[in-house]
């Protein structure tokens, strides 16, 4: 640092040996820094900053003697930045900006021997008289009368105007007390407006902070408050069946674990009411409006009902510490993730970061495999693991870059990074999704024999073909943007002979818009397949297992053939996709609308989807091969969060309001149609939390025969594993914003990061109690119409 600032001061001396005297040299830092090299912040060494004006000529002085000496710090005599506007337009003599809230500095404009009060003064003035234009103009639009009660800025201007002398002025007048008291003027205007501008309300934050912090501690308590039997494989057992038959006929009954859902959000709706109320009563009586109270007041009621419910309910206590490896890998992804957002260089990387987590977790799951005794699940876990982190890096090509990473980011999201548009070879990805990944699906399904039922026809025809026409609508939208036909259709008539160019101009033209039509009809089609559909099909579809007879030859050991009468031969049934009954089913659902995110999302990002897709799969086998049950291990809900995230930035999108790809609301549309097209925006900008949020439970459900107990309650503890890991990061982003809201990037970096973060969560919410719940209702009543309830 010491020979950088020789370097600059060597140049400086340099450059002022060597300019005019009509020449003026302005050296001054934007900001500061602190002891650390940090900047940005709202302390004093981050704020303040050094201003040096040079000229050869002998143009600046001082209005008092002990001016002469530079102060020692910025504490003193301080000029702020806005100063500088005035300033530099009245030197060269250009009209002031209109909306100039500054004053000229006096140095610049008292003369040489500090004596030159009626310059100041007239300059002064000037700038004074911009700020009372403007500040009429601001009231004037607003419909508000400025006050002008004693000490306002309507009544010190009206005291510094009486000062100017009118006609011939006197020898001796008071320049100076006319300087000063447009000075108080503009000072008195600066205040009121930074009053207005930078105001924040600290107690809604830390109320708003509150509600988020308490809502985070009952997602804690209710994940670590259900006992681990509830990820307990129950095979048939005929002594256990009749054991529990025996309890119920005798009116006893284990309820306690299957009704602690319900209990809990019975307690949140009628806890949540008094509060409610009572705060909207409050807002009425004060007359202040401020009725969002209410809804605080009842969020706190609510959770308090809440954790009291849990409290009552039994179970294991309340431990935050894990106790394995996995355990305490997804406490360290989720902290160092949340303290990470404090800073600015973390969250506009979090793209990169996030490739890192994934690739940690690979290569833990990788070594890992080495302990287990089984040699084939040992190798599949090493291919597993090395093909999850491969993905992710063959994911991370598709990018776009935010601003702040240039220039050591390059996009590649879009035909160029000035572009919003996909390139001509973006086009064949999602073919190439159309080809594979159908086939991925199968190869995961066929270890398990849960390729069977509907589950042939439907991935292999109706998903391909969803991805098919998918691919086709990209197609057609970039034929219809760059105008593929009449480009197509000149340079053919350049290559034909005369004859045929002829009969080929002769022919009707399209008609207007055609291209554009027939890529709504397909984007309509599509979305119509993949979410009405395939809804409905998910509803009614049985699960996907088939039965198959097979003829065995009794052997004279079977005590069969003593009978006399029997037969020679006894039939055997085999049930295939037994033991992956509910896993296998239930992957019709986020197969469907995968379909749709697909479609929503542009080439390259519909590649990352499908990459995404892959990938969880993958995390799906690792998890299965290396036992890590839900109930004591919450990495797997942690890494799904971690992948929709990863995917929220390969789909081309980042922390930042200019990424939102606003042409996704007519992808199905010619126009703007409320609801639809603000859900085809979410849709596509949050393809990959929704895409995750869906698969959470396949986590229980994956490798699940039909026997399995409590299927609901471990889906709603993983949904809260995973939703935990969401509201923890809109927490943290929450409390950084509030802290920093005085930081240089708070509307650039922290503020916009916040919003992502709350809107996410809200995503998370209802896409897991609408869609993951409800489809694992579905999936659990189906599977019991054909093997009987478990419970």
């Amino acid at each position: 640092m010491a020979k950088k600032l020789q370097q600059m001061n060597t140049f400086i001396k340099d450059l002022a040996s060597n300019i005019d005297d009509d020449t003026l040299l302005i050296v001054m830092g934007d900001h500061g820094m602190d002891s650390k090299g940090d900047h940005g912040g709202e302390s004093e060494d981050e704020v303040e900053a050094a201003l040096w004006m040079y000229s050869p000529k002998p143009v600046f002085g001082r209005t008092k003697p002990e001016y002469v000496t530079p102060p020692a710090t910025a504490k003193t005599r301080p000029v702020n930045q806005i100063d500088l506007v005035p300033t530099l337009a009245l030197l060269m003599g250009i009209p002031i900006p209109y909306n100039n809230l500054g004053h000229p500095i006096e140095e610049a404009f008292v003369g040489p021997r500090g004596t030159a009060w009626d310059n100041l003064a007239a300059a002064e003035r000037m700038a004074a008289a911009g700020i009372k234009r403007y500040q009429t103009s601001y009231f004037s639009a607003r419909g508000i009368e400025q006050a002008t009660t004693p000490g306002s800025p309507a009544d010190l201007w009206d005291k510094a105007e009486a000062l100017v002398p009118k006609g011939k002025v006197k020898k001796g007048h008071s320049w100076e007390s006319v300087f000063s008291a447009y000075a108080e003027y503009q000072k008195e205007t600066l205040d009121y407006s930074k009053s207005l501008w930078a105001r924040f309300d600290v107690k809604s934050m830390i109320i708003g902070i509150s509600i988020m912090a308490s809502g985070v501690i009952a997602l804690l308590v209710y994940i670590n408050k259900r006992s681990e039997d509830d990820d307990v494989l129950v095979i048939e057992d005929s002594e256990l069946e009749n054991a529990e038959k025996s309890l119920e006929l005798q009116g006893i009954t284990a309820d306690e674990g299957q009704n602690l859902e319900k209990r809990l959000v019975r307690a949140a709706m009628l806890g949540a009411l008094p509060g409610f109320f009572g705060g909207l009563l409050q807002s009425y009586l004060s007359g202040n409006g401020d009725w969002y109270r209410g809804s605080a007041i009842g969020a706190f009621t609510s959770v308090a009902t809440v954790l009291v419910a849990l409290y009552d309910a039994e179970g294991s206590y309340f431990n935050v510490l894990p106790t394995t490896l996995w355990g305490w890998m997804a406490v360290v992804f989720t902290i160092s993730q949340s303290i990470g957002f404090a800073s600015n260089s973390y969250t506009i990387w979090e793209d990169s970061i996030q490739l890192f987590l994934m690739t940690t977790f690979g290569l833990v799951t990788a070594v890992s495999a080495f302990r287990m005794e089984s040699l084939p699940d040992r190798y599949m876990t090493i291919y597993h693991s090395i093909l999850f982190v491969l993905l992710g890096r063959l994911a991370s090509f598709s990018k776009l870059c935010r601003e702040e990473q240039m220039p050591y980011c390059t996009s590649t999201y879009y035909a160029s990074a000035t572009s919003s548009t996909s390139a001509p070879w973006q086009l064949a990805i999602p073919f190439i999704a159309v080809m594979i990944l159908p086939s991925i699906i199968k190869a995961y399904l066929a270890p398990s024999k849960s390729y069977e039922g509907l589950a042939p026809t439907w991935i292999g025809y109706v998903f391909r073909a969803g991805l098919f026409f998918s691919a086709i609508y990209w197609v057609l939208d970039a034929a219809d943007n760059g105008q593929w036909l009449s480009s197509l259709s000149s340079s053919l008539s350049s290559y034909l002979p005369s004859s045929a160019s002829d009969a080929l101009s002769s022919l009707p033209p399209l008609p207007d818009k055609a291209l554009k039509t027939l890529s709504v009809y397909t984007a309509q089609m599509i979305l119509g397949l993949a979410l009405v559909a395939g809804s409905t099909a998910f509803v009614w579809a049985p699960p996907c297992i088939s039965i198959v007879t097979t003829t065995l030859r009794n052997s004279p050991n079977n005590p069969l053939a003593a009978i006399p009468g029997a037969a020679e031969q006894t039939a055997q049934v085999t049930v295939l996709g037994y033991g992956n009954a509910h896993g296998a089913r239930y992957l019709l659902l986020p197969l469907n609308f995968f379909v749709a995110l697909f479609l929503v999302s542009k080439p390259m990002g519909a590649g990352a989807l499908a990459l995404t897709l892959w990938q969880s799969l993958s995390l799906l086998e690792i998890l299965d091969l290396l036992n890590l049950p839900i109930g004591s291990n919450p990495i797997g809900p942690v890494m799904l969060a971690l992948l929709g995230q990863n995917a929220f930035f390969k789909t081309g999108h980042q922390a930042v309001l200019s990424s939102i790809q606003w042409d996704s609301a007519f992808i199905p549309l010619y126009s703007i149609k409320y609801p639809w097209s603000p859900l085809l925006v979410i849709l596509n900008t949050f393809a990959g939390q929704i895409l995750a949020t869906i698969l959470v439970p396949m986590l229980v459900l994956w490798k699940s025969g039909p026997k399995r107990r409590g299927l609901l309650g471990s889906v709603s503890r993983a949904l809260a594993v995973f939703v935990a890991f969401y509201a923890t990061e809109a927490l943290a982003t929450m409390m950084w914003a509030g802290h920093l809201r005085r930081h240089l990037m708070l509307y650039r970096v922290f503020s916009p990061r916040f919003m992502t973060a709350a809107v996410t969560l809200l995503v998370v919410d209802v896409v897991a109690v609408v869609v993951g719940l409800a489809g694992v209702r579905v999936n659990v009543m189906s599977v019991a119409e054909v093997f009987g309830w478990a419970d």
